[in-house]
């Protein structure tokens, strides 16, 4: 879901990146609020009872959002795309420091393979940039991986109030950047780009990713990330048609084996456990599934 973003984004006529990112976030918030009403709860009560880890990731995922615009700006998009690929490494360490988790050997060597995959993709084409969109292209990957041990690390009611926080959080920074310039008009296609864009792909995306964390581990929930990037440049071979290089093909192919063996072996291990109850998110809070009674102050 999160690869079709540069879809949209390029099919933007009128509207430049602060514009679009007010668009896409306010969707983003909205979706993911209108989901949560529908699964019979609150957004306001569901942020409010989210706690506080849950709340600073919103806050911190609403951050990137912004970090991401603003390095694109200053720095070429194969330079960002090539740190934010070591994001698994930085949340296998940051999970080992804060929760324990340990990271196999298999997952190591699939982040290692994946890794050779993302620098053939990129090639020699990461290019320069000034030292603003450096440093937030290098801090881009190390608040991914803070951002999913955040939400591997305590339970939370609903795996959508994070991202409620983070669309609207997003919007309200871009909404002021905007006035200060050219402002929020833009035509009915740019809007409905932006709703695509974050109420579709990012408002039903995350909290589908966020409830993931319940299952799988922070390094391998990165890594699966990972391949985001490399099916982009696929869609857009498709349409509108940039042709991809060589080295971009053979490099995503070798990434995607990667990701793809692990989780097969994974999988055929039986290692697809559930988290312990302490860490990750309620299987109640997943939209169609009864939510657990309280039985005791430790038991639901």
């Amino acid at each position: 879901m999160f690869s079709f973003g540069p879809l949209t984004f390029r099919a933007v006529r009128e509207a430049d990146a602060w514009q679009y990112l007010f668009h896409r976030a306010l969707w983003t918030g909205v979706v993911a609020a209108v989901v949560i009403s529908i699964g019979g709860r609150s957004p306001v009560t569901a942020i409010r009872r989210s706690g506080r880890r849950q709340q600073i990731a919103g806050l911190l995922l609403g951050t990137m959002f912004g970090i991401f615009v603003v390095a694109l700006s200053r720095t070429t998009a194969a330079f960002i795309l090539l740190l934010q690929c070591t994001s698994p490494f930085y949340a296998a360490l940051l999970a080992r420091v804060f929760l324990g988790e340990r990271v196999s050997r298999r997952t190591l060597a699939a982040m290692a393979v994946a890794a050779i995959g993302i620098v053939t993709m990129v090639g020699g084409n990461v290019g320069g940039g000034d030292p603003l969109g450096i440093v937030l292209s290098l801090l881009l990957p190390v608040c991914i991986g803070a951002y999913t041990t955040l939400i591997r690390s305590s339970p939370a009611e609903d795996p959508g109030a994070p991202t409620v926080i983070a669309g609207f959080f997003a919007a309200a920074v871009a909404g002021i950047v905007s006035l200060a310039g050219p402002g929020l008009v833009l035509p009915a296609r740019d809007i409905l780009l932006g709703f695509l864009g974050g109420g579709l792909l990012i408002g039903l995306g995350v909290p589908l990713w966020n409830y993931a964390h319940r299952f799988v581990p922070v390094a391998e929930v990165n890594l699966l990330l990972v391949t985001e990037v490399v099916m982009a440049p696929l869609w857009l071979w498709l349409w509108p048609g940039e042709r991809p290089t060589a080295s971009t093909l053979i490099g995503g192919g070798i990434t995607l084996a990667a990701v793809t063996w692990l989780t097969v072996v994974t999988a055929r291990a039986g290692e697809m456990e559930r988290a312990p109850r302490r860490v990750g998110l309620n299987v109640g809070s997943a939209p169609g599934y009864r939510r657990f009674v309280r039985r005791t102050d430790g038991d639901r």
